[in-house]
């Protein structure tokens, strides 16, 4: 039997509603599909963004160390880049680069530009500690941050879009005028600010919207030097992203896992479509799993993967009627049962 670790319960977000009406006046400029490492691969790259009209989506972080990557590789992180940079739905992928080495950083870059690339992110915000000196620790050196992302910027054309994704700090949110400083590069065109520290990992206790708050501008003058701000940490419906824009007063946000419960999360957030409902999402799914074994995951692989997103689908948006069907999913063991299993699901729901 398959053993699926059980997720904790996420903490209900408490929602102002004057804060929420006062954001749904705050236009959303453009909306970010998170490179969650593990989670948002090419094959789900290329389904969330098919249902979901993201601004763009991001690339899981290419690690660097002391030697640029080999363009084969960037080949295979990012097999966008044989496509324009695009998915097929024509959602521009990102491409995101972890590591120490402002030199390595800057030449990888130069590669992934190279095969196509029209943007590139820089990964301060990282909080695993199996992460060797990368990501989020690296806040703890607001210089050699500073060195990395003006290597990079110095290294590419203008035309490309740089941005720098970072959290509030390593300990306290206190640290974060240090660490803007740092990376408010001219020619950087975003920040990307996750509105928690290292030390707080992904816990709901741990967001700090209003932390984001202190570093803003009017994008013409201030901390940020003009350079716009994206906010990013538990935006994961129209209320939430509301609120959050009331409060950080940023008109950018970046959605994490909460996008595989509602595949057309973008829509959501500007109003313009109601959440997918269980059936659809049930069908993005399947869809999910045939395009996991179009990209050569083994029978396996995929079951994990199909189970991984409806433990999302479960834990975000559905856990009241989903419940007992993820339980018995998670005890499947071919992508047969699997079919079935959705099939009749659907059938239950009147679909």
């Amino acid at each position: 039997m398959v053993t699926v670790t059980q997720m904790p319960e996420p903490k209900a977000l408490e929602l102002d509603p004057n804060l929420v009406a006062a954001g749904a006046n705050v236009p959303l400029s453009r909306v970010y599909l998170a490179p969650m490492e593990g989670v948002c691969d090419p094959p789900m790259r290329q389904v969330i963004t098919r249902h979901g009209h993201y601004d763009e989506c991001f690339s899981e972080f290419i690690r660097v160390t002391t030697e640029p990557i080999p363009y084969k590789s960037l080949l295979r992180e990012v097999p966008e880049l044989e496509h324009d940079g695009k998915t097929d739905s024509g959602c521009l992928c990102r491409v995101q680069l972890l590591g120490d080495n402002a030199e390595a950083m800057a030449v990888t870059a130069l590669r992934a530009v190279e095969l196509g690339a029209k943007s590139i992110d820089l990964n301060f915000g990282c909080p695993s500690r199996f992460v060797h000196h990368g990501g989020a620790i690296l806040l703890k050196e607001p210089e050699l941050i500073h060195e990395i992302t003006a290597r990079v910027r110095e290294a590419l054309d203008p035309a490309i879009f740089l941005s720098v994704k970072f959290r509030l700090g390593v300990m306290s949110a206190s640290e974060l005028t240090t660490i803007v400083n740092a990376v408010a590069v001219p020619g950087v065109n975003e920040l990307i600010i996750h509105a928690r520290t290292r030390k707080d990992l992904y816990k709901a206790e741990g967001l700090n919207w209003p932390a984001i708050t202190t570093v803003m501008d009017d994008e013409t003058s201030g901390l940020c030097h003009g350079i716009p701000v994206v906010a990013n940490g538990d935006v994961s419906d129209f209320a939430s992203s509301c609120q959050c824009r009331a409060v950080t007063r940023c008109q950018r946000q970046m959605v994490g896992r909460a996008a595989f419960g509602t595949p057309n999360m973008p829509q959501v957030l500007r109003g313009s479509e109601d959440a997918m409902s269980l059936a659809s999402v049930l069908d993005v799914a399947w869809e999910f799993g045939v395009e996991l074994q179009k990209f050569g995951c083994p029978e396996k692989s995929t079951m994990d993967r199909l189970k991984q997103f409806l433990g999302y689908a479960n834990k975000y948006r559905f856990k009241e009627v989903l419940a007992p069907f993820f339980y018995t999913f998670c005890r499947a063991q071919t992508l047969v049962e699997a079919q079935q299993l959705l099939s009749t699901k659907k059938t239950e729901l009147g679909a």
